[in-house]
This record gives C-alpha cells, structure tokens and sequence, in this order.
C-alpha cells in the first residue's frame, strides 16, 4: 500500500480545497530542503486556473503557517519565482 501520510496531513488542514490540492502539488516536488522554488504563472498553466488564484491560495497557506515564501532576485536586482518552504 502506498504511503498516504500526506494525504492525512491535508485531511487536517484547516484552509481551503483548491489550497490543499496546491499544497499536494508542491509536496509532490519538494527538494530535498523541502523547498520548491516554481512562477505562480506556471502553476496557473498547470493547474488551468488564474494566477490571482493561484496567488490567494498562497497566501491563505502561508498565513496558515503550512509554508514560508521567501522572495528571490535575479544577479541584476529583478524579481525571480519565490522559493516556498514547507514546514
């Protein structure tokens, strides 16, 4: 049988489907810092949602305490994909 402890851990997740199944999703690519550095435009391609979407369910997993966002800038200052932490 396969291992559904992070299946259980959204089970108890206090925040929204669409949130949990990001949160699946980003569990599914961690590196081995269990971070994930991805454009939200990029899961909004994936997922077939907007990326306003994509942004709130981010946020609601952030301020839940189920990840930490940590902006990320190119050499030149500009801004890069943010890398997610999960916790």
């Amino acid at each position: 049988m396969q291992n559904l402890s992070k299946y259980r851990l959204c089970g108890t997740m206090d925040t929204t489907p669409s949130s949990k199944l990001l949160f699946l999703i980003m569990l599914d690519i961690i590196d081995t810092d269990n971070s994930v550095v991805i454009p939200q435009r990029r899961i909004s391609e994936v997922l077939g949602i907007s990326k306003g979407t994509v942004s709130q369910n981010l946020r609601k997993l952030r301020d839940g305490g189920y990840i930490n966002v940590i902006p990320q800038y190119h050499s030149d200052g500009g801004r890069a994909a943010n890398k997610y932490v999960i916790k």
